[in-house]
């Protein structure tokens, strides 16, 4: 018997049950374990600190729910708290202008070859971006991933065609390309500049819990670049350098600075010392009275001061060349293994730990003013909690290479974009979380495949209008809709 065609308003309603069926995430495609899965955004819920961003401490609960419920329709909501629509204009808006100069400079054989993106076209490229990353298939062939012979990824093709993918990666633009040489001189981040509101809305939407942690983070690239860096302890080891501020419990990135070397003369012309670079990352905890664990590289005596005139403590190592350090807290051969000294001034505090024989380590703290040490594994109690918190920044790091969104590719305003993209992906889930704490999954690619479904709604409503779709996307909408009618 010869297979039924589907009638255009069937494909119509196929692509708007398609989305709203939330019972069959697992058929959509099939996910792949990581190493890093098992990690969780937060463990049980948000503490209250956090809870405080989107409703008052006096608020009932029920109050706050229908509040929330209001504010995070689903995951789509709450990535475009940080990734927002003016944002995605402003990408659209400079993106379609170089495609009409490639209209002028190409003759492009078919109009639809290089036609303008629209805004639900680009939000579907960005779904495709996540849903590709959850198949950790980022650095795969193209080619590969649309493949029709079986082999690819079906929904893919159903969402866009190969061609098209392609010619938006090479497209995306966000900065006049015009007036880029001009801008150029005084900011050598010029061509990702406009695309700062983004680090704007992530200090803004989320109020971070009492534990704080700042840190670099290196993102892979060997392009051409003036400040690419090289830091052979990360596994990159050549990319572009990034503090972040996060949050030591939920591991939501706060603030971000993108380190591009010394700026030339002007607005954009900054300090890069250690001090100077914290005291412009912790602008959105200032007077909160929260505490900050740091590394060696930031952590010094002034610093410490400085901070607690902003009523915040710290908790960070220090190296052994500083000037105020005691001799006494030095490495020797006399002290014992597992030894612990400790040295007080009116608000800050210091201890030196011997982890083994002629090594110490050197911590300072102002959030500590006891000489406590846990009696099981015989180390002061402010080695614990440094431990505790200083691997926010590193944990998002983990998490971001789990399901990297980033492609291979020549040009590095795209690194720091598909950067944005993956830490929007952890913040997004972490914002849904705390507004919805009953409907989140449990596992983030989970919820990084309803994002991505959810971005993709629109777009897919309107391909599946088009009469001339190919025979391996119609029979995948046509499955989708018998899979739809036999469960209705």
């Amino acid at each position: 018997m010869a297979k039924r065609v589907l009638q255009q308003e069937e494909l119509e309603v196929l692509a708007e049950n398609f989305f709203d069926d939330s019972d069959e995430p697992e058929d959509i495609f099939p996910s792949s374990e990581s190493d890093f899965s098992d990690i969780e955004i937060a463990q049980e819920s948000i503490s209250s600190e956090s809870e405080q961003a989107y409703s008052s401490e006096d608020s009932e609960v029920s109050e706050k729910q229908d509040l929330d419920e209001e504010y995070y329709i689903d995951e789509k909501d709450a990535f475009l708290k940080i990734i927002d629509l003016w944002m995605i204009d402003n990408i659209l808006k400079f993106t379609n202008m170089y495609i009409d100069q490639l209209k002028i400079q190409h003759e492009y054989s078919r109009e639809r070859d290089c036609k303008d993106i629209t805004r639900d076209e680009l939000l579907a490229y960005f779904g495709l971006l996540y849903l590709i990353g959850i198949k950790k298939a980022h650095h795969s062939n193209v080619k590969e991933i649309f493949a029709n012979d079986g082999t690819g990824i079906q929904i893919v093709r159903a969402a866009m065609s190969y061609k098209r993918f392609l010619f938006i990666t090479r497209c995306l633009r966000f900065d006049d390309k015009a007036t880029r040489d001009e801008r150029r001189r005084t900011d050598k981040l010029a061509a990702i500049r406009q695309f700062y509101p983004f680090v704007e809305n992530c200090k803004s939407s989320f109020n971070l819990s009492q534990y704080t942690t700042i840190d670099e983070m290196l993102h892979p690239f060997r392009g051409r670049c003036s400040f690419v860096q090289y830091i052979p302890s990360k596994p990159a080891k050549y990319g572009i350098k990034m503090f972040a501020l996060c949050d030591a419990e939920s591991f939501y990135t706060s603030n971000i600075e993108i380190y591009c070397g010394k700026q030339p003369e002007g607005p954009y012309a900054v300090s890069n010392t250690p001090t100077d670079i914290v005291k412009r990352l912790i602008t959105p905890i200032a007077n909160s009275g929260r505490n900050l664990t740091i590394g060696n590289w930031f952590t010094n005596i002034p610093l410490a001061d400085e901070l607690l005139d902003k009523k915040i403590t710290v908790v960070g190592t220090l190296k052994k060349n500083k000037r105020e350090i005691p001799p006494e807290f030095q490495p020797q051969k006399q002290r014992v293994v597992e030894s612990s000294l400790f040295g007080f001034q009116k608000e800050k505090k210091l201890v030196s730990y011997v982890p083994r024989k002629n090594k110490s380590v050197i911590l300072l703290s102002t959030l500590h003013d006891s000489d406590d040490i846990d009696p099981d594994s015989r180390k002061p109690q402010i080695i614990l909690d440094y431990n505790a918190t200083k691997g926010g920044v590193d944990t998002v790091d983990k998490m971001c290479a789990a399901y990297s969104v980033s492609r291979i590719i020549k040009r590095w305003p795209l690194v720091i974009f598909y950067s944005a993209m993956n830490i929007a992906g952890i913040n997004a889930q972490i914002l849904y979380k705390s507004a919805r704490p009953t409907k989140t999954p449990e596992r983030r690619r989970f919820f990084l495949k309803n994002l991505s479904l959810a971005l993709m709604k629109e777009h897919m409503i309107a391909r599946s209008q088009i009469k001339s779709l190919s025979l391996d996307v119609k029979a995948f909408f046509e499955g989708k809709l018998q899979l739809f009618r036999k469960k209705n």
